[in-house]
């Protein structure tokens, strides 16, 4: 099974959101939490703003 175009980043979208309900219910608030939650948060922003890519091998012969 393949993930392709704007499903593939609503997977990862989910898939961080998940991460971070964990991290909410089961840290202890502070410093290490937000840290968490920056990182999360950035790893989120970078997959929203990149372009869809094909990593297609048959439509990029070299």
């Amino acid at each position: 099974m393949q993930v392709r175009g704007w499903r593939r980043k609503a997977v990862a979208l989910l898939v961080l959101s998940v991460l971070a309900a964990l991290a909410w219910g089961t840290m202890n608030s502070g410093k290490v939490r937000m840290l968490v939650f920056v990182l999360l948060g950035g790893f989120a922003l970078r997959i929203l703003l990149t372009a869809g890519r094909q990593y297609d091998e048959e439509e990029n012969p070299q």
